[in-house]
């Protein structure tokens, strides 16, 4: 009983833990030292790669870059884990794509779809797992962002580890008075998902008024010559990963839509 007990927990655990990539990991790493709007930049032209192929085989050369920047910052196991929270979701974009698409090849297009994805959530995770939020909001300041929306984001992102500790404590009591979420078929379990939802979004309703009444005790807005403590200044390596991460945006736009792939990089899963 007791290990079946620590299972459904860590099951529930593993489910949230997609959330891990959006959560600032304090390392002492190369990139972590670079300007967040250096790495703001790599982290979209990442992005922008990953969304020009929809090949197995690109895809997978895309991925294999993006690892070694994972690595550099430290943070491969908390990257892990949030593809571990993400594996149910991508096994019903496989599922589900293949069954309903129209495509020639539709699991070898439902695995492509998979790649791009997990590159996505990686290439966006270099940015989210090495920024802290006092950075970001000092880095849209200083790229000419009204404060106001540069404070918002930086709200949202200390937020979202909040969240999913809220949404723990919300599965437990919700278990305490015997609500079995990881019981019964598909819709039973999609049902059991009211109990959790309800409760986090009158707890993060009610955390939102406790955070505008603290602004307001505070005096936000009543001055718009603010000072701050610390200045963001780019220096030759951050501009040295803009002008790399620029050239190779170039490059493979170049590649996409000028040269034509070889066969062996349009390789296609043969069922």
């Amino acid at each position: 009983m007791t290990s079946k007990r620590s299972w459904s927990k860590s099951w529930e655990v593993y489910k949230l833990s997609f959330l891990e990539i959006f959560q600032y990991t304090r390392q002492d790493s190369v990139i972590h030292r670079l300007d967040p709007r250096a790495k703001l930049f790599l982290s979209i032209v990442l992005a922008v790669v990953s969304l020009l192929f929809l090949s197995i085989i690109p895809l997978l050369i895309i991925f294999s870059f993006l690892i070694p920047i994972i690595a550099a910052a430290k943070s491969i196991g908390r990257w892990t884990r949030s593809m571990r929270g993400l594996s149910i979701l991508l096994i019903f974009i496989i599922i589900f794509n293949t069954l309903l698409s129209t495509q020639p090849n539709p699991f070898s297009h439902s695995i492509a779809l998979t790649l791009r994805l997990v590159a996505l959530m990686t290439s966006f995770s270099v940015f989210f797992l090495t920024v802290h939020p006092d950075e970001l909001s000092q880095a849209l300041i200083q790229m000419r962002v009204r404060f106001e929306f540069a404070f918002a984001m930086s709200m949202a992102m200390r937020y979202v580890p909040t969240l999913g500790q809220e949404a723990y404590a919300i599965m437990d009591a919700q278990k305490a008075r015997g609500v079995e979420l990881d019981k019964g078929n598909l819709l039973k379990r999609i049902r059991n998902i009211v109990p959790i939802i309800v409760p986090l979004i009158i707890v993060s309703i009610r955390r939102a008024l406790s955070i505008a009444e603290s602004m307001e005790s505070r005096g936000f807005g009543f001055s718009e010559n603010r000072t701050y403590m610390t200045v963001l200044k780019f220096r030759r390596r951050e501009w040295a990963v803009v002008m790399i991460s620029l050239f190779v945006l170039v490059f493979v736009v170049y590649v996409r839509f000028f040269i034509p792939l070889p066969p062996w990089m349009l390789w296609e899963i043969p069922f």
